[in-house]
């Protein structure tokens, strides 16, 4: 078996994202002085780690990574968090930390990157980026990895609920979904590539 493919019995890094996720929004709320249920204006979240043009002009290339910690609605942080949850953990168990790391974080900095790229002014922040590249892993690469059917049939609920509301709301599916969901689709097949030569060097 690849070492790409090592499977913990207890998804740490998982849990560890979506700890990351909560912890962030409460300590926004605590910097900011208001209630965990207020909405964190974009703006206030670009004074501290949210991403636009600008930032990555003055080189703050790390506000990709740390962006994804961060949102604006109670409710869509919430929404964020249990899919991650569900996904990166079912993720993290069949397909190994390695490959939860590389699909969550490139996958949202892609994400991350693209809508600021295509919309300079956009502030950008919050985990769905990175939750569409953990639903393209699941689709595509459940029955290499063997992943839990729940987490499969959550993925694509997911994917359709997130392109609906894009479609709905701004009449197209956002850059950053659609460039995480592709970045995810290429770490699934990068993996699938890599085991596959693991497998043949056996």
């Amino acid at each position: 078996m690849n070492n790409l493919q090592t499977r913990p019995s207890i998804a740490y890094l998982g849990i560890a994202i979506v700890l990351a996720i909560a912890v962030g929004w409460l300590l926004v709320a605590m910097h900011l002085h208001q209630s965990v249920l207020a909405v964190q204006k974009s703006s206030q979240l670009l004074q501290l780690v949210a991403v636009n043009g600008a930032a990555l002009e003055r080189g703050a290339w790390w506000r990709l990574l740390a962006s994804q910690f961060v949102h604006v609605h109670f409710m869509h942080m919430l929404f964020n968090l249990c899919g991650v949850l569900v996904l990166a953990v079912a993720i993290e168990r069949a397909a190994g930390s390695v490959a939860l790391a590389l699909t969550y974080f490139i996958g949202g900095a892609v994400g991350q990157y693209f809508s600021v790229l295509l919309n300079p002014e956009l502030v950008s922040s919050g985990a769905s980026q990175a939750m569409m590249a953990l639903c393209a892993f699941a689709l595509l690469g459940f029955r290499r990895f063997a992943i839990a059917r729940h987490a499969v049939l959550l993925a694509g609920v997911l994917v359709a609920i997130q392109f609906a509301l894009d479609i709905y709301v701004g009449g197209g599916i956002k850059p950053g979904h659609s460039f995480g969901f592709a970045a995810g689709l290429a770490s699934v097949l990068a993996m699938m590539a890599a085991g596959r030569r693991g497998d043949g060097n056996e």
